[in-house]
């Protein structure tokens, strides 16, 4: 804990400091060792966190803490702009929604609707769950780059949730060459037994992948109707088109 303290001090000090901060300042200023600040910073530095200028050998935030807020700052944006269609699409359908996002190698629930039909998954704000194992997901791998995907399948340790959950690099491609042909994706008892789950990608003006909102069902209850997956798209789109989207993979 001392540490974490220690090194919210440093990143607290190098923000208020524009022109940058020497090794000895740093300890003088958070009252440590210079072997202790030196240490802290050498980490902060190894992961972007603090920048060291070459010629005066001084630190200063790094850009990478700026791209983490801006992160937040897009995620609740998001939210904001995706309620009213969550809510359209949970009453149309009746079945609870998620709005989902990438964190590291798992899915994150953003936000979600909640319907009266729900007892069979649960789910919640900052819920976590392996991203190859949901149709969330894997709709989002399926607009990412194939590095990204096998970058996935190397650091996540990929295992079987279920014994349907697809664990195998080669198959789990060619999974998402169909998603992104048709434009949805399907979870088939992967994460729950008798429990599938469906997901449509939410891009932003950059037409980059960024969501995806998804919805799960019973599988013994559930007969898949072309009407309820337009109903899907076409809440994606409308999130999409509504934070800047305007390119053409809804009209492909």
């Amino acid at each position: 804990m001392q540490l974490i303290e220690r090194t919210f001090m440093v990143l607290s000090i190098l923000s208020q400091e524009t022109q940058g901060l020497s090794v000895s300042s740093v300890a003088n200023k958070v009252d440590i060792p210079a072997s202790s600040a030196y240490r802290i910073l050498s980490a902060l530095k190894e992961n972007n966190l603090v920048l060291q200028d070459s010629a005066t050998k001084k630190y200063r935030i790094g850009y990478k803490l700026l791209s983490l807020t801006q992160n937040i700052s897009q995620n609740n944006s998001l939210i904001e702009s995706s309620k009213d269609y969550l809510i359209k699409l949970s009453r149309s359908i009746n079945s609870t929604v998620e709005l989902c996002v990438l964190e590291g190698n798992n899915i994150v629930c953003l936000d979600y609707i909640q319907n009266k039909d729900t007892t069979h998954f649960y789910v919640k704000t900052g819920f976590a769950m392996p991203t190859h194992a949901t149709s969330a997901g894997k709709v989002i791998h399926a607009y990412s780059s194939k590095q990204e995907v096998k970058k996935y399948f190397k650091s996540a340790k990929v295992s079987k949730v279920t014994d349907k959950t697809i664990t195998s690099l080669d198959d789990y491609i060619k999974e998402l060459e169909i998603i992104r042909e048709q434009r949805y994706s399907v979870c088939d008892e992967e994460l729950q037994l008798n429990v599938q789950g469906f997901a449509c990608p939410i891009f932003n003006a950059y037409e980059q992948i960024v969501a995806s909102v998804s919805f799960t069902a019973l599988k013994e209850k559930f007969i898949l109707f072309d009407e309820i997956i337009n109903k899907l798209k076409k809440c994606a789109e409308n999130i999409s088109y509504n934070i800047g989207y305007r390119g053409g993979n809804y009209n492909e």
